[in-house]
């Protein structure tokens, strides 16, 4: 049973019974408009060749005999007139509904012009022509006569009507250039059939007793039937239907007449219908190939416009909508509001919960934020931040709203949002712009934690503007030198000897000196841009490192950060390899430092390539353990050699009771698992002595040293201020 039904729907869905979605009827119509574009050329070229042919043929010489030329002109040409005007005022039709601009006018007058000269000539010529040519004797080919007449002034007049209505932005465009199309293509078809039917049932001039030996004229109508298959690609099913009684009409008319005048030859007859199947699977052939085309094209289209997660709008998509609505609309000053909003503690149900639920929980709030704005526009930016570009309206109360109900999909983690926003302003109306405004304002929250809704004003604007300058001038800052790495001690616990360093860079702006390292690498790493910062650190080190080597000096081991979108962008190991190569710095000299929060993102992709950076002989140090919510996670599905200590746990050391305990677990946990250890943000000496006393190998901090320049770094060494160790790792 399940075998029929599997065979009943195939066989269904070749023959166009599938229901298509919107996108693909619409492809799939405006492959049939250029069809039409395409098929109305060709009858345009066909008649005014055949107009040329019968004024040499025909008008010349009945001219120079007797008549006038005018007479001659109109006698044996006035058909073919009227369906090249028509083919014209078709093309015309056609580039007009391929046209973007619905206010095209020149199209339009073009269009309307060629149109009534159509609806001229055939009021003017048609009437004398079918009294001219009226046979009482042959009532089929009278019938189809005035038919052709008055179906070639109806395609005129609904031609100019609909043109009129797009242009005036109507509805229906659909409804009325099928039923322009399906208009020329009866035109053609009657045309056809008169042409071939009356030449198949004339008579011989010499002999009226006996048929027209030179009946060869039943080509005209299979040229009709193919120009009307070529322009009626529909759904196999109706192209069957259409097709089918097309042939078959013609058939019978022809088996109909008295065969004892003109019998219908074998051979033709086998000819015809190999010729209908043939013509038939072609329209078939055609249809699918198109169907398949607009279903790539739909798949293509929903992965450059909708988000695959959440299905709300993909973000360059939003930012092109947005410039859209802004100028279609005339938005004016602070009628709408772009949004930045963030899911607060939205790894920590990644991380308890899985990235499946994880992934519906996105899902969900999308649909929660859209809710709130049906009329704006809504996407996800990236990871858990959504924008939106909305009316100023109640913005507070639909934030607030937003937030209850976010929090209502996990009772357990209880999550929230924090949201920036910034006024449409007509000075801005670049949306990338806006939207990195609006994430500004969200990112002085962390300054204001009691709040979760900020507005960009005038007081960030300064702060905004150096955010700016340093991504437009991180390249000028590489090239020119601005970029410094300083070196932060790093000592043993037993004996305070120096054993290593920690290189974090300083920017020294020719205009606005020292930046601060919070703003200028959060900028960066906004930006997507810290990777050159960091190569640029790493490219420093090892040449300073060259210059030791060759000096013959103790090299004392370096470790370098790496910002957690730097892997995403960047090939990152391929990038230190060739840069110690260069300087040919052993790997034992360099330390990777990856930070915690890096693993929540492209596990498998950073992965791999820790494991190519160990294949390469560096050291990698686990960066900021316990800053995140996933420290255990980390420690289980990777390998690290180090383990940093976020400087956090250290705050409230001498006043909060749980500190030392959590310290020494921790250091105990990563001895088990065979991790060194350091502990960074070291202060004081009770601190130290108590990090000691656990186990803790190495330490950090402002008590032994500030980060310092590498020529203070030297003297330092060489003054005795930092003895370095004789066993360095």
């Amino acid at each position: 049973m399940n075998k029929v039904k599997s065979t009943f729907l195939k066989v269904a869905h070749f023959l166009g019974f599938k229901r298509n979605s919107p996108y693909v009827n619409a492809y799939i119509h405006r492959a049939n408009i250029r069809s039409g574009l395409f098929m109305s050329a060709v009858v345009a070229i066909l008649e005014t060749w055949l107009i040329i042919r019968q004024h040499d043929k025909y008008i010349l010489k009945k001219t120079f005999d007797f008549g006038s030329y005018w007479q001659n002109l109109f006698k044996y040409t006035s058909l073919f007139w009227l369906q090249l005007v028509m083919g014209i005022a078709m093309f015309l039709y056609c580039l007009y509904l391929l046209s973007a601009n619905k206010k095209n006018k020149p199209l339009l007058i073009s269009l309307s012009v060629s149109s009534s000269i159509g609806i001229a000539l055939c009021a003017m010529i048609g009437f004398e022509d079918a009294i001219k040519n009226y046979n009482p004797d042959a009532l089929i080919s009278n019938v189809l006569l005035i038919a052709l007449y008055c179906m070639i002034f109806i395609f005129h007049i609904t031609t100019i009507i609909a043109s009129i209505l797009r242009y005036k932005g109507k509805h229906y465009e659909w409804l009325h250039s099928v039923t322009i199309i399906t208009i020329f293509a009866t035109c053609l078809l009657i045309f056809g059939i008169r042409v071939s039917y009356t030449d198949f049932t004339s008579l011989d001039k010499n002999n009226p007793t006996l048929p027209n030996p030179d009946y060869k004229e039943i080509i005209c109508f299979l040229m009709m039937a193919i120009y009307v298959g070529c322009l009626l690609i529909w759904r196999p099913y109706i192209s069957i239907a259409i097709l089918g009684a097309i042939f078959l009409g013609f058939y019978f008319m022809l088996k109909s007449f008295d065969p004892n005048i003109r019998k219908f030859p074998d051979g033709d007859e086998v000819n015809y219908i190999t010729f209908f199947i043939s013509l038939l699977m072609i329209s078939i052939s055609i249809y699918s190939q198109r169907n398949l085309e607009a279903h790539k094209d739909e798949e293509l289209e929903i992965l450059a416009t909708k988000d695959k997660l959440t299905d709300l709008y993909a973000f360059e998509y939003f930012t092109t909508l947005c410039e859209k609505r802004i100028e279609e609309e005339n938005i004016q000053q602070k009628q709408y509001i772009y949004l930045f909003i963030d899911i607060t503690s939205f790894k920590i149900i990644n991380d308890q919960k899985g990235f499946e639920h994880g992934n519906l929980f996105l899902k969900q709030a999308g649909q929660i934020i859209q809710n709130e704005f049906p009329d704006g526009l809504v996407s996800r930016q990236s990871d858990d931040h959504f924008v939106v570009f909305a009316k100023n309206e109640d913005i507070e109360k639909k934030i607030e709203d937003i937030s209850e109900k976010i929090m209502q999909l996990d009772l357990d983690v209880k999550p929230g949002i924090k949201v920036g926003g910034y006024l449409f302003d007509r000075k801005e109306v670049n949306t990338h712009n806006a939207i990195q405004k609006a994430r500004y304002a969200f990112a002085n929250l962390k300054k204001n934690p009691h709040l979760n809704y900020l507005r960009y004003g005038h007081e960030m604007s300064n702060e905004y503007k150096m955010v700016q300058y340093i991504v437009s001038h991180i390249d000028e800052a590489v090239e020119n030198g601005w970029i410094h790495p300083y070196y932060q001690p790093v000592v043993y616990s037993k004996d305070k000897k120096l054993c290593g360093v920690e290189a974090l860079a300083r920017w020294i702006d020719p205009t606005y000196g020292f930046l601060n390292p919070g703003v200028f690498i959060g900028a960066l790493e906004d930006a997507q841009l810290a990777y050159k910062l960091d190569l640029n650190v790493l490219e420093i080190v090892c040449k300073n490192m060259r210059r030791v080597l060759d000096a013959g000096e103790t090299v004392v081991p370096t470790s370098i950060n790496f910002s957690r979108a730097d892997f995403s962008i960047v090939d990152i190991p391929a990038e230190v390899v060739r840069i110690t190569k260069k300087y040919n710095i052993p790997p034992k000299y360099l330390h990777i430092e990856i930070t915690e929060s890096a693993l929540l993102d492209e596990q498998a992709d950073l992965k791999a390539a820790m494991a190519r950076l160990k294949e390469n002989g560096f050291s990698i140090w686990l960066d900021d353990f316990g800053s995140g919510y996933s420290s255990f996670n980390a420690l289980k599905d990777y390998s690290f050699d180090v383990l940093k200590l976020d400087l956090e746990f250290l705050k409230g050391f001498s006043t909060n009771t749980k500190s030392k305990p959590l310290i020494n677990a921790v250091i105990q946990m990563a001895n088990q698992i065979g991790m060194r250890t350091l502990a960074e943000g070291v202060e004081t000496d009770e601190q130290a002595a108590f990090l000691k006393s656990i186990g803790c190998e190495k330490l950090q901090g402002y008590l032994f040293s500030k980060p310092i320049p590498y020529e203070e770094l030297n003297e330092g060494i060489a003054k005795g201020k930092f003895v370095v160790s004789k066993k360095l790792d």
